[in-house]
């Protein structure tokens, strides 16, 4: 696509030209190294690099324009230059206007909260999918839609990626974009110039205190994507659907009324809400009450918090105006959502991988296990390197508190030492009351209120799934979805789940197989996902 310069002024506010309005831009972009000829270059402020310092390098490559906060040193008087007082904001409203307001031609449901986000975004795609229309997906795990699927590098692209991609969906015949809003993409401005029809607030929980420093700037963060960005949007009938059984969603509630709001959760009061919930080891099924009437829903998902995440998806649904039967059809369709408590085949005992990276979503997956298990639980756990320090004894705590035996590794350490990190999540795990022991094969099998530490997470997860017996849960914890291990600012091949069937490989070859089931149930053993 093409636009003239004097287009995007307009969608802009408060730009000081300097330069020929006339010029035609084909893209743009926030990232120097990626500039094509007819592109207009945005150069952003950082903590790491300033994108200042490369408008040189995008007007060498070919730059039609540059946008800055501040003005540019020795550029060529051809190239017209925009000065404004916010580029990251900027950003998604040139992008939108360059690619010719995509997201005005889709139906846009945005996600935001700790945990739960890309769970929805499942679910939704197959509703979507089950009425006859076309979803595309941005999220954690990948950008994609029928005829296309890309890994993601963040959760909520920089906002010329976004509008691009926007751009694509709506070109390869998409109707409907669903897209997980981080805080980071929601204070970064990544989602300027998103025309919303519907925001979802999930719940909040302590994460990302490295970014935002206090649970209230978390907070504030999240509920700009609807005092803000819903608030503007263009379209015409906007609503927001919130999850009323969290507090800070009662308290979004009453912050945005002006917003039309459909609330879900089993809190009395709720729009969306259920009875006769029945949770068990096959999934979770229940009568769902919604304004438009009452119908019975079963998935194959386990655990409380996957009846709230169904929940959410139903209240969209009712905000969209999407049948029931599309509803019951979408939600039965997904029967696993990559890394998230996802079953791995086992012949004794029953593993299960997890993105749980929080101290409440390690609480949430650790309480859909209780009485689920006919022996022990053990969990296999880390933390992340350069995040939110306050957390990691928190989480060693929530292992210990809904674990017999845990088992702490290395999680993605990025630049930390792994030990130090360790350190602090076994901190959490003594505090609860559990004794170290040796993981050495002369130490005999871990029992009930004791934690080993194994630094090597390959290790850690060969020595969890070689102590594992006949009614045992295995929980791994942290990297769910992962195909990554990140050291010293480099990633390394590492998937839990490949990990976890190269250990039960290795497990086979050098024992008798054991005769009895592993699935949660006590049925033979899961063929996989």
């Amino acid at each position: 696509m093409s636009v003239e310069l004097k287009h995007i002024l307009a969608a802009l506010q408060g730009p000081r030209l300097h330069g020929e309005d006339s010029v035609t831009v084909t893209g743009v972009t926030h990232d120097s190294r990626t500039v094509k000829p007819g592109w207009l270059f945005v150069a952003l402020p950082g903590s790491a690099t300033d994108g200042h310092k490369f408008v040189a390098d995008a007007v060498r490559a070919g730059a039609a324009a540059v946008v800055a906060e501040q003005p540019p040193v020795s550029l060529p008087e051809t190239v017209p230059w925009i000065l404004v007082p916010d580029a990251r904001k900027a950003l998604g409203a040139i992008a939108a206007a360059v690619y010719g307001f995509p997201t005005l031609d889709l139906t846009l449901v945005g996600i935001t909260g700790t945990n739960g986000k890309t769970t929805l975004t499942f679910l939704l795609e197959a509703i979507i999918a089950a009425t006859g229309g076309v979803p595309g997906v941005a999220g954690t795990i990948s950008h994609r839609w029928p005829s296309k699927e890309q890994s993601a590098l963040h959760t909520t692209p920089e906002a010329s990626d976004l509008q691009a991609l926007f751009r694509e969906m709506v070109d390869a015949g998409v109707t409907h974009a669903v897209i997980e809003a981080s805080s980071h993409g929601i204070q970064l401005g990544r989602l300027e110039g998103c025309a919303f029809d519907l925001c979802v607030f999930t719940n909040l929980s302590q994460d990302h205190l490295d970014f935002h420093e206090t649970m209230e700037a978390y907070y504030q963060a999240k509920r700009l994507l609807f005092s803000d960005l819903l608030a503007r949007s263009a379209k015409e009938r906007r609503a927001a659907v919130i999850n009323r059984d969290d507090a800070h969603g009662a308290r979004l509630i009453r912050e945005i009324e002006k917003i039309p709001t459909l609330s879900y959760g089993l809190t009395r009061g709720c729009d969306v809400t259920a009875e006769q919930v029945s949770l068990g080891a096959g999934g979770l099924s229940a009568l769902v009450k919604t304004p438009s009437g009452a119908f019975s829903l079963s998935s194959r998902l386990i655990g409380s918090f996957n009846l709230s995440n169904v929940l959410g998806a139903v209240a969209v649904s009712e905000a969209l105006g999407i049948p029931h039967s599309a509803v019951q059809q979408g939600v039965e369709a997904v029967n696993v959502v990559p890394g998230r408590m996802e079953r791995a085949p086992s012949n004794r005992g029953t593993i299960l991988v997890d993105y749980a990276h929080t101290p409440q979503a390690l609480a949430n997956a650790l309480a859909a296990l209780q009485g689920l298990s006919r022996g022990r639980i053990l969990t296999v756990m880390g933390c992340g390197g350069d995040r939110d320090k306050s957390k990691r004894p928190l989480m060693g705590k929530e292992a210990a508190a809904a674990s017999n035996v845990v088992v702490v590794t290395s999680d993605n350490p990025r630049t930390e030492d792994p030990l130090a990190i360790i350190e602090e999540v076994a901190e959490g795990v003594r505090g609860y009351g559990f004794k170290l022991v040796g993981a050495g094969a002369d130490d005999g099998p871990a029992k009930t209120g004791s934690y080993v530490v194994i630094p090597d997470r390959r290790t850690a997860i060969a020595w969890a799934v070689g102590n594992i017996e006949n009614g045992d849960i295995l929980l791994i914890a942290g990297k769910g979805h992962e195909t990554y291990q990140e050291i010293n600012g480099a990633r390394y091949p590492f998937d839990d789940r490949e990990v976890v069937r190269e250990a039960l490989g290795k497990r086979a070859s050098s024992a008798t197989r054991a005769d009895s089931g592993g699935d949660l149930a006590g049925n033979s053993p899961p063929t996989g996902d």
